[in-house]
């Protein structure tokens, strides 16, 4: 009796079945892992974007007012400036190559030294030395407030205002014309403090040491 034959050709065994299914099986795995990643980058980059969108929304938003960017050059403290500064007290321009420590003087610092600690992120409390002791009193207690965290604070006969607080390219600025610094404007301090902390050119930890400014100056 004859045998069934079949055309090699036509002839797909189960063997060959089962391969094509798996190999299916793989490119829909790697399609979906594809997928996946490409909806994860695209949610972070969403993420990225929105945060820096906030940031410079709230930093726009926040107390004080915003003055051109002077330069980031290095230049000792006695040496001519290359460029005026934009604002009083100086927000940004030629510096000091080291910064002060992050800490709060009772006697006046060379602006030179101070804009460096803005350049790495930091937020400068400036007050009249004929300011009230009660003024002074609650500047103390806002940089303890914050844990001295990137903040330097000194005595400025120069200001223009009884008190200023400066951040890279920003100012916030008090008349108090003999009175006590009110809470609604510690308030506008706590906000620009937290707008404008580490929003500097550079980036560098607050942990890093600066000079004694008496050291220098």
């Amino acid at each position: 009796m004859e045998e069934p034959t079949q055309q090699t050709g036509d002839y797909i065994s189960k063997a060959d079945i089962k391969r094509e299914r798996g190999a299916g099986a793989a490119r829909r795995r790697r399609a979906i892992r594809t997928t996946f990643v490409i909806v994860v980058v695209i949610v972070v980059i969403a993420l990225i974007v929105g945060g820096i969108w906030w940031s410079r929304s709230r930093a726009a938003t926040a107390p004080g007012i915003s003055y051109p960017d002077a330069g980031q050059e290095h230049i000792s403290l006695t040496a001519d400036l290359p460029r005026p500064y934009t604002s009083n007290p100086p927000s940004s321009g030629a510096h000091y190559p080291s910064p002060a420590n992050w800490d709060v003087y009772d006697y006046e610092v060379h602006d030179r030294l101070f804009i460096h600690n803005l350049e790495h992120g930091g937020v400068w409390i400036s007050y009249k030395p004929t300011v009230d002791t009660h003024v002074i009193e609650h500047l103390n207690s806002i940089v303890d407030e914050f844990g001295g965290s990137k903040i330097v604070m000194a005595p400025r006969l120069a200001n223009d205002s009884d008190v200023a607080v400066v951040a890279w390219t920003r100012v916030l600025k008090f008349d108090l014309g003999g009175q006590d610094i009110s809470e609604e404007q510690l308030n506008q301090i706590r906000a620009f403090y937290k707008a404008h902390k580490n929003r500097g050119p550079e980036f560098v930890p607050d942990t890093m040491p600066g000079v004694d400014p008496k050291s220098v100056q």
